[in-house]
């Protein structure tokens, strides 16, 4: 949890690392709830059985002395953002596969430029909101990053959504 304490302390948001069982987010709910009606920010463990403030030191450990920050870092949905993603150590750049790919599997990880990814990663749209959801973007033809994965925000509103109900009414 350590990592999101910025959230916290800069925003005055409060913050709950979740389980991911319904339970576990059902309490994580209410461990946001409380924080809200007592007018704290706090950063709260609710997946105290894996989750800790330090995290897995080990793979910490493993992960830093692969890795280092990247300058930048390519987001599907996001674009380019500073200091947000790692690479390769020099000690470990012959492990690079980027080399070994062909020219074209160096494009851009882009979505269709007329999907809302971005907008809805960063809180400014809904899923249902976007033009191409539930009609040329679903998760058998996915346009963006949300709707590939079955865990992506675009993929469960689609799954979870009620039959019959207008994509572009729920609000």
């Amino acid at each position: 949890s350590a990592p999101f304490q910025f959230i916290s302390r800069d925003y005055q948001r409060p913050v709950v690392v979740s389980g991911f069982e319904p339970l576990d987010l059902l309490q994580s709910v209410w461990l946001l709830l409380g924080q809200l009606l007592e007018g704290r920010a706090e950063v709260a463990i609710q997946y105290r059985r894996v989750a800790s403030e330090q995290g897995n030191l080990r793979a910490r450990q493993a992960v830093a002395k692969v890795f280092e920050p990247a300058p930048m870092s390519e987001w599907r949905g996001l674009g380019w953002l500073p200091n947000s993603g790692l690479q390769l150590r020099p000690d470990y750049a012959h492990l690079d596969a980027r080399p070994l790919l062909p020219a074209s599997a160096g494009v851009a990880a882009m979505d269709d430029p007329r999907c809302g990814c971005g907008r809805v990663l960063s809180g400014h749209l809904k899923p249902p909101q976007c033009p191409l959801f539930g009609g040329e973007c679903t998760p058998r033809q996915p346009r963006g990053a949300l709707m590939v994965s079955s865990e992506g925000a675009c993929a469960a509103w689609y799954q979870y959504r009620r039959h019959g109900e207008d994509a572009h009414a729920a609000e």
